[in-house]
């Protein structure tokens, strides 16, 4: 079927086709181990366990690899939920040293997640901080622009981080007290794994001499994070004397029904504060939207403008009276988008939360002459139809691209493969007009991310009114 005053083009997308496209990751490869070997000697796990959950204690396994995950959709949350905060609305270099940024805006942010958030979104919040202690005990990351990265980050016996006998110490008995005493610890640590660094550096490496090195740095890694979550968990967990004078929030969502991304949490922001998190979802048997629940405590009273948004839906804000003592609970129905279904994160760019100025989930990336927005990844299902489209504010000089990036279903060690698909110019075209995109069954790990590219300085929202990926269905095709 034809849509009215559309020109649609069949993409059928198969490998011969694609550029295939290396994507080697540098990473501290043993963060998981390192965390569990912290976790291990916490006097307080108990505790912890119980507070938390035994699940999201576990899940801090995955959680300290958020950053690494930058942008990317991780099925009911996105990573940037909790990277991208108002202390630091950007991603940022995990070396020294420009990593030294992250931690105390990081650290205050988890300790915040853990006195007024759920113990699921509190967990989460944990991650970045997390991850990025544990990366400036790396030696590469310790030492600014050192050779043989990935030899040095990743030559390492995880099976041999033990840190049993070590005791945690607490780093601060107040919040200031504790940022201090682990920027003091950092030091020591980026000290440590820096000499380690020159130690194990050789024109050619030898493995055998070099692990032994950075097995180290793994350790001293290791005594470092579990002083860092011993001291969280301890301040996290304390009683608030004021608490009689603090308030809770209820936040009940309403969002429509998304085929592709149903389980996408939508991220509840309390607007020019450092309050935010993800509601939860509680669905009804047999309801086709989705339902869930956003859950503040410890709130300090006032008035505040409550935000909520996920992809599929428009953002919807309330004002809301929290009083001391008192429990508030509101409700927020998410309208959808047009066309209904759009998989595109904040697709005409009007969200903006984190207090810089930018659209939510658009990164911008400078060029010698204007720049490109680049969107959040969108995860597609193979088999599977798609509307691609665009509504320009302004048609000359913006391109507007997508990237699409697959692997061949049963071979997940294969290299990815990336197309890019021009929306706009398109030549003989006076208006940019919808794709039809089809993703063969034989495909798997499918996903696509727009970028705009603007010749002029300004904002997205300038040049952009909307941008969509839909389900062809959904706006009547075949």
């Amino acid at each position: 079927m034809m849509l009215k005053n559309s020109l649609w083009l069949r993409i059928v997308i198969s490998l011969c086709l694609s550029l295939v496209l290396g994507q080697g990751v540098q990473a501290w490869g043993p963060h998981p181990q390192i965390t569990q070997a912290a976790l291990d000697v916490l006097p307080n796990l108990p505790e912890v366990t119980e507070r938390l959950g035994e699940a999201n204690v576990k899940a801090l396994l995955r959680h300290c690899w958020l950053p690494d995950h930058r942008g990317r959709d991780l099925g009911s949350y996105y990573a940037d939920d909790y990277l991208l905060i108002p202390a630091i609305p950007t991603h940022i270099s995990h070396v020294m040293p420009h990593v030294q940024v992250a931690f105390e805006p990081y650290f205050r942010r988890a300790l915040q997640a853990l006195r007024t958030e759920s113990p699921t979104n509190a967990a989460r919040q944990i991650g970045p901080i997390l991850h990025f202690v544990e990366d400036v005990g790396a030696p590469p990351h310790a030492k600014p622009n050192c050779p043989h990265h990935g030899d040095l980050e990743n030559w390492v016996r995880a099976d041999l981080i033990n840190i049993k006998g070590y005791e945690p110490q607490l780093l601060g008995k107040t919040e200031d007290e504790a940022v201090q005493g682990l920027l003091r610890r950092i030091a020591g640590l980026v000290a440590f794994s820096a000499e380690r660094a020159e130690r194990a550096l050789a024109v050619h490496p030898d493995r055998e001499k070099v692990e032994p090195i950075v097995l180290e740095s793994a350790l001293e890694t290791a005594r470092v994070t579990a002083d860092l979550l011993y001291t969280l968990f301890v301040l996290g967990f304390q009683e608030d004397p004021n608490a009689s004078q603090l308030a809770t929030l209820t936040v009940n969502i309403q969002a429509p029904w998304l085929a592709d991304n149903n389980d996408q949490e939508p991220r509840v922001v309390l607007l020019g504060t450092n309050y935010s998190t993800n509601a939860e979802a509680e669905p009804e048997e047999g309801s086709r939207v989705w339902q869930g629940v956003a859950r503040f405590r410890n709130l300090p009273p006032g008035s505040y403008q409550v935000v909520a948004y996920r992809p599929g839906a428009v953002a919807e804000s309330m004002p809301v009276e929290l009083v001391a003592g008192q429990h508030t609970q509101i409700q927020l129905e998410l309208k959808p988008t047009e066309p209904a279904g759009n998989l595109v994160y904040n697709p005409d760019a009007s969200l903006s939360t984190l207090g810089n100025g930018q659209p939510d989930r658009w990164l911008r990336i400078p060029q010698k002459t204007g720049q490109i927005w680049e969107s959040a990844v969108i995860h597609l299902q193979p088999g599977t139809d798609y509307e691609l489209g665009t509504r320009l504010k302004k048609i000359d000089g913006p391109q507007v691209v997508f990237l699409l990036t697959t692997v061949p279903q049963g071979k997940p060690d294969s290299a990815p493969t990336t197309q890019r698909i021009v929306l706009w110019p398109q030549e003989g075209k006076n208006l940019p007009e919808p794709i039809r995109l089809f993703l063969d069954r034989d495909l798997t790990n499918c996903s696509l991310r727009v970028q705009i590219f603007s010749p002029v300085e300004g904002g997205l929202s300038d040049v952009l009114e909307k941008i969509w990926v839909v389900r062809a269905s959904a706006v009547g095709s075949e």
